[in-house]
């Protein structure tokens, strides 16, 4: 017999046994072998130094039950309790002053956790799919009370308050019609991202990393290299940071303590179910948020709050058009959306062109931006004629819920009064006040008589502004183009009263002041 025919009857034998074999071992133990398991190979291209240390953004999955409990937990505290991973620092000094402050203000975790609920599910859910502890479901508390409107002195917006610079480099679109910074879908992701990227920028320490959130890496670093100088420990506690850093931290962890055991301090928390809130509904044109309301049989407040990062109380004109709607009212939303002509979901103004008018002046009359315009009619230039009929996009100033509004702002005349007085106190033009009551510069004012102290349709943001250490009503005035006068009003407040830092501000601003 060849040589090659023999090695084949052999290798066919061999085979043939070791079939017999498997059998035999799966009659008597019931079981198959395991399989060796494969081996793969991957190919790691090295990074630039400068890719090294650019932001790493993870995805971010929605209903992972990743690390859960075999049996889910009956409502959102036992859930944040048990994935709590910071409970050796709540017995430091500066965090049992911080307790003492929320244990006896009943009232302000009502508010604040009445706010939270809207969002406390799906955060606790995106910081549980990425492994990261739990107690910083509770940090939008320390940040924002859980407002997405609130707004800070350093124009830091929403949830997590995210600066402009920050916001940006971790992937917030900003625009006229958005702001991711206000978005908690959009926020919530950016700032797992930028948390996860200071929990290794800062081998793992999760004090370090929520010190840096709050006054920035650098400033970290700096306090770390400084004390490693002069023979110093490096931890959290032994640096030298600003004062805002130092009650930043603790205050976290004094609300993750009450959280952890709310009798031992005779707090109660509100009933908070573990489950979602909303659902995500993806809409294919653009959809005024009132409109949604409406359809949704919804207080137009409660979506706005859903929604917070459309600037205009309307989706944006290039879409995505995502909306967040309440579990209980989606069906009902999709069905009513369905039956309603996509027309009437953003309804659009026509304008009629007259003698003199301009796009830009178009745009600027409607609060919408020449691009949008553009696109909104098909134009190709910016040649209009008389008569032309041009439709202006949806930008929910008209139908705005609250948030967005038309305060009036006006003036009664007192004696002695003039224009230029009047200008010069509530920070305006002589010749825009004088334009806009019809008056001529030169016109003696009446006592009793009422001026217009803004545009008529000026759209303004209702924000809530969060006091910060060495604020004053003038500064703050100044910051957003207000009178101090107004503060107080909008307020309830008496002149004399000092403001509290933490304390929060309700004012109406102008949207392109924000």
């Amino acid at each position: 017999m060849p040589n090659c025919v023999r090695t084949t009857v052999v290798l066919f034998l061999l085979l043939l046994t070791g079939c017999a074999q498997q059998q035999v071992q799966e009659e008597h133990t019931g079981t198959k072998p395991t399989p060796a398991k494969p081996t793969y190979q991957y190919h790691v291209q090295k990074q630039t130094p400068e890719e090294e240390a650019r932001p790493k953004k993870r995805m971010v999955f929605f209903n992972s039950h990743k690390n859960k409990p075999a049996e889910e937990p009956a409502d959102i505290w036992e859930r944040l309790r048990n994935g709590m991973a910071l409970q050796s620092y709540y017995k430091q000094p500066d965090v049992a002053r911080q307790v003492a402050w929320y244990a006896d203000n009943q009232s302000y975790i009502d508010r604040v956790m009445e706010r939270a609920e809207l969002y406390l599910y799906y955060i606790t859910e995106q910081l549980e799919s990425n492994d990261m502890p739990l107690e910083l479901a509770l940090l939008p508390v320390v940040e924002s009370a859980y407002d997405p409107f609130a707004y800070s002195n350093s124009h830091a917006s929403g949830l997590w308050q995210f600066i402009p610079d920050t916001g940006s480099r971790f992937g917030l679109r900003r625009d006229w019609w958005y702001d991711g910074r206000r978005d908690p879908i959009a926020a919530t992701e950016a700032a797992i991202s930028y948390l996860q990227y200071l929990h290794n920028y800062f081998d793992q320490d999760w004090l370090l990393a929520l010190a840096a959130y709050n006054c920035g890496e650098g400033n970290v670093r700096r306090a770390i290299e400084h004390n490693r100088s002069i023979g110093k420990p490096i931890d959290f506690w032994s640096l030298k940071l600003p004062r805002e850093t130092r009650g930043y931290v603790p205050q976290l962890l004094a609300i993750s303590r009450i959280v952890a055991k709310p009798g031992e301090y005779s707090v109660t928390l509100p009933s908070i179910s573990n489950s979602p809130y909303f659902n995500i509904v993806e809409v294919p044109d653009q959809l005024d948020l009132k409109k949604a309301a409406e359809l949704a049989s919804l207080d137009s407040n409660e979506l706005y709050r859903l929604n917070a990062g459309y600037n205009r109380a309307v989706t944006h004109p290039e879409g995505p058009h995502r909306v967040l709607v309440p579990i209980d009212h989606t069906r009902s939303f999709k069905q009513a959306l369905n039956n309603t002509p996509r027309e009437q979901w953003a309804p659009a103004k026509q304008h009629i062109v007259k003698s003199g008018d301009t796009l830009s002046a178009i745009a600027k009359k409607y609060q919408v931006t020449v691009n949008d315009l553009e696109k909104q009619n098909r134009l190709r230039n910016d040649r209009l004629s008389i008569g032309q009929r041009l439709k202006i996009p949806g930008s929910g100033v008209d139908s705005s819920p609250a948030p967005l509004t038309k305060t009036a702002r006006t003036y009664q005349v007192k004696a002695g009064d003039n224009l230029w007085a009047i200008a010069k106190s509530y920070k305006v033009k002589v010749s825009d006040l004088a334009k806009w009551n019809n008056l001529n510069i030169k016109d003696a004012l009446k006592p009793g008589q009422t001026l217009k102290l803004q545009q008529s349709g000026q759209a303004q943001r209702k924000v809530s502004y969060r006091v910060k250490r060495g604020d004053s009503l003038y500064r703050i005035a100044n910051q957003f183009d207000l009178t101090v006068n107004e503060i107080l009003e909008w307020n309830d407040l008496s002149p004399k009263q000092l403001l509290k830092p933490g304390q929060q501000l309700t004012l109406f601003v102008n949207v392109l002041n924000i």
